[in-house]
C-alpha cells in the first residue's frame, strides 16, 4: 500500500468514527474537525491547543503551524545537571579510547531541507562527543526533498571531506579513526522507495559509503510492511532487496518497519539484520517500538538492536533522559543479550525547520498513532550519560560497555562488509 492509499485508509477509518457521540469526559468518540478534542483507539488529539500532546494538524493555518513547531523546538533538548554532566565526563574519560558508534544521524545534505549547514554543524557535535562513527540518512521517503540520493551523498561527502574526515566504507576505516583519534562518516537509507524504480542503485551508492538500509519509512511500499499499519510482511521484490543487499554488502535494517517484515527480513536473510534506532513495545507500546517477538528474530540472525534517543518512543511523557533510554537498553539486553545492544540517537540537528516542512504530513506522522507530540532528544554527548547509569544502577562490566559502544556493531559489520 503506498502512503496515498494509506492516507485514504485512514481518512476512511477516521471518517466513519466520526458520527459517534461525546463521551461523558467531553472528549469527541471519533475523527473530528471540529471538536476541542478528538479521541481514535484510546488516543486523545487536540484541535484548538498548540501546547497539547497531541496536536492535529490537518486543515490549519499556517500561524497556527508556526506556533505548533515553535513549541515542539522548545521542548527538544535533553538538560543536564553539573552533577550528572560531571558523571557523564568520568565516563567518557574511562572509555574514551574505544570504538563509539551513533548508528543514526538522521539527515544529510539535501533530506528534509537539512542544510550543508546543518550537516556541518551535526558532524562536528557528533565528532566533538567522541562519536568514532556517525551514519547519516540520505534517504527516507518519496517527496522528503528536491534533490536525488546520489546529489545528497555527493553534497554530503563534500562537507565530510571539508572537515578533514573520511567517508568510510570498512570497518577497517573505523578502527584506523578510532586509532587515530579521529572520526569516520557512513551513510545509510531509512527507506528504499528509489530501488523500487532503479535496482542497480543499490551497487552505486554502497560504493559512496551507504552501509545500512531500510525498507520502508512507516508506510508500506512495494518491499515490506511499515510500522504505522503493522499490516504486511516482506514481499517478493523485498526479498529481492535482501538478497542483492547482501551481495553488495549493504546492512538490511528493518527499524521503521512493521514486526513481521523485521521476523521475515531475519529468516530470509543470510546476513545479521539490524534495527538502528527502534525502542521495545514491551516497555512502551506504540506502533513505532518493536516487539519482543520480532527483536529476538533479529537477534537469532546475529544481528543487534540500537535503541534510538526520541522521546516519543521511549515512554508516555516523551522523556528522552538517558535514565529513561537507559531502561530500553536493559530491556533489550535482558531479552537478547548485552552482546546485542547498540546506541543511536535519531537527534534532528534542524528540528525548527525539520518541523515545519513535516509537523503537517500526517500521512508519514498521523496524529492519531502518537506523532507530532511535544519530545525530547538525546544528543551524541549523551551517551556519556548512559554509559554511567548502565555501570551504577544495572551494574554493567566493561566490556558490556565497550560491546554496547561500537564493539557489538562491529562484529555485525565485519559479518557483511
Amino acid at each position: 500500500m503506498n502512503r496515498t492509499v494509506l492516507a485514504l485508509a485512514i481518512a476512511t477509518a477516521l471518517a466513519g468514527c466520526g458520527s459517534r457521540e461525546e463521551g461523558a469526559s467531553g472528549i469527541h468518540q471519533g475523527y473530528s474537525d471540529t471538536a476541542d478534542q478528538y479521541e481514535v483507539d484510546g488516543v486523545v488529539v487536540s484541535n484548538v491547543d498548540v501546547r497539547a500532546k497531541l496536536w492535529n494538524p490537518r486543515g490549519k493555518s499556517e500561524e497556527q503551524i508556526t506556533a505548533r513547531v515553535e513549541y515542539l523546538a522548545s521542548v527538544y533538548d535533553v538538560v543536564r545537571t553539573e552533577a550528572q554532566q560531571q558523571r557523564a565526563a568520568e565516563a567518557r574519560e574511562k572509555y574514551g579510547e574505544y570504538i563509539v558508534i551513533n548508528a543514526m544521524l538522521p539527515a544529510s545534505v539535501g533530506i528534509g531541507g537539512f542544510t550543508a549547514e546543518n550537516f556541518e554543524r551535526a558532524v562536528r557535535r557528533n565528532r566533538d562527543a567522541g562519536i568514532t562513527m556517525v551514519t547519516g540518512t540520505v534517504y527516507a521517503f518519496p517527496a522528503d526533498g528536491e534533490t536525488t540520493i546520489l546529489e545528497r551523498i555527493a553534497a554530503s561527502t563534500e562537507v565530510v571531506r571539508g572537515l578533514g574526515l573520511e567517508i568510510g566504507d570498512r570497518t577497517e576505516a573505523i578502527r584506523r579513526a578510532n586509532a587515530e583519534g579521529t572520526m569516520v562518516v557512513m551513510f545509510n537509507s531509512q527507506g528504499a522507495d528509489y530501488f523500487i524504480e532503479e535496482p542497480e542503485l543499490l551497487e552505486q551508492v554502497r560504493e559512496l559509503g551507504l552501509q545500512s538500509s531500510n525498507f520502508v519509512y512507516n508506510s508500506d511500499n512495494a518491499l515490506a510492511g511499515g510500522g504505522t499499519a503493522q499490516a504486511s510482511g516482506v514481499t517478493d521484490l523485498g526479498r529481492t532487496f535482501i538478497e542483492r543487499a547482501n551481495a553488495v554488502g549493504i546492512v538490511v535494517d528493518c527499524s521503521h518497519s512493521s514486526n513481521q517484515t523485521c521476523i521475515d527480513a531475519a529468516s530470509h536473510s543470510t546476513r545479521p539484520v539490524i534495527m538502528t534506532h527502534s525502542n521495545s513495545y514491551g516497555l512502551h507500546p506504540v506502533s513505532r517500538n518493536v516487539t519482543d517477538e520480532a527483536i529476538l528474530a533479529i537477534a537469532a540472525s546475529g544481528g543487534v538492536v540500537c535503541n534510538t534517543g526520541v522521546g516519543l518512543f521511549l515512554n508516555e511523557e516523551l522523556d528522552a533522559s538517558p535514565e529513561e533510554y537507559a531502561k530500553h537498553v536493559v530491556y533489550t539486553a535482558d531479552l537478547i543479550g548485552r552482546d546485542r545492544t547498540c546506541f543511536s540517537t535519531d537527534y534532528v540537528h534542524n528540528i525548527y525547520e525539520y518541523l515545519l516542512g513535516f509537523v503537517g504530513n500526517v500521512d508519514i506522522y498521523p496524529p492519531e498513532r502518537g506523532f507530532g507530540g511535544p519530545t525530547s532528544n538525546m544528543g551524541p554527548e549523551h551517551v556519556w550519560d548512559v554509559v554511567g547509569i548502565l555501570e551504577d544502577q544495572y551494574g554493567w562490566s566493561e566490556q558490556d560497555i565497550i560491546g554496547f559502544l561500537g564493539e557489538n556493531l562491529m562484529r555485525v559489520y565485519e559479518a557483511t562488509w
